[in-house]
């Protein structure tokens, strides 16, 4: 399983800087840097999986997996800015602003957004799969997915109440977005696109409740960043309010109803039910 993965990921590494030139600019450079600092590449993983599961040749649309992870490392470095979640380290190097400076981050993070943008509209998919994948991506990352998630992180001010709907914008919708996608390719009719939906946004929100606790109960050296920042902060991370066990207990719960959809749906392949365990069960 583990070769599954390294294989995978070595070519989504490959493919994440082809074309970029860390020489040609201090814009591209920083571009370079950000996706040079190597991550989980969960999202392009899951993509790429979920296909395979589905009978296609994932590697015949790595274009659409790395268009993924470049929307995911955009909204890092958005994040990590001082005007948003001040982090000086990401993955154990120092942040693209730390790195640069903040106008350098900002922009990277936005044409990183823009060639996520240009690279599936130049895939070689059909023009009606390019338009439903960017309106499904586009969607999960807007007003009622990632940025609405993260302005509702900014203000908030310990109403427990928003705290599932953050988790569910700021994280859980790129996720289901990055299923939905696969979906699309695989031509999945609509009671399965449904049901796929339900397992991101589910496994999505165990995800980031797994991330809250290690914020509060994790390894520095072995996360990438610094922890113990939520409780400063008046951040939304579920186990402050609601404490480590009860959040265990809901990961766990929420990772059984997922499964159960999976099986629902039929899919009965190792790497992806591997990967989705991995989502849960993070020391990292």
């Amino acid at each position: 399983m583990n070769e599954y993965f390294s294989e995978f990921s070595d070519k989504i590494e490959y493919a994440l800087l082809s074309g970029i030139d860390a020489e040609r600019s201090v814009l591209e450079s920083s571009i370079h840097y950000s996706l040079s600092i190597k991550g989980k590449r969960l999202r392009p993983l899951i993509f790429l999986t979920l296909l395979e599961a589905f009978g296609k040749s994932a590697s015949e649309f790595m274009d659409i997996a790395v268009s993924i992870e470049y929307i995911h490392t955009y909204s890092l470095i958005h994040d990590d800015l001082p005007a948003m979640d001040n982090d000086d380290l990401r993955r154990g190097m120092p942040t693209v602003h730390k790195k640069y400076n903040e106008a350098i981050a900002l922009l990277a993070g936005d044409t990183l957004l823009t060639m996520a943008v240009e690279k599936i509209s130049n895939s070689g998919i059909s023009l009606e799969k390019r338009i439903n994948i960017l309106q499904i991506l586009t969607k999960s990352i807007g007003i009622e997915g990632m940025a609405g998630g993260q302005s509702l992180d900014l203000l908030f001010n310990g109403d427990t109440d928003l705290i599932n709907e953050i988790h569910r914008k700021k994280t859980a919708e790129l996720i289901k977005g990055t299923m939905l996608s696969a979906a699309e390719i695989a031509g999945l009719d609509i009671q399965k696109n449904e049901i796929l939906g339900n397992i991101g946004l589910k496994i999505g929100i165990a995800f980031q409740m797994a991330d809250d606790l290690l914020d509060i109960i994790g390894n520095e050296k072995e996360v990438g960043k610094k922890l113990h920042k939520d409780s400063s902060n008046k951040s939304p991370n579920s186990v402050l309010y609601f404490g480590p066990e009860v959040i265990k207990k809901k990961i766990e719960r929420e990772y059984k109803e997922v499964l159960e959809l999976i099986k629902k749906l039929g899919i009965d392949f190792p790497p992806f039910l591997e990967l989705i365990s991995r989502m849960v069960h993070r020391s990292k």
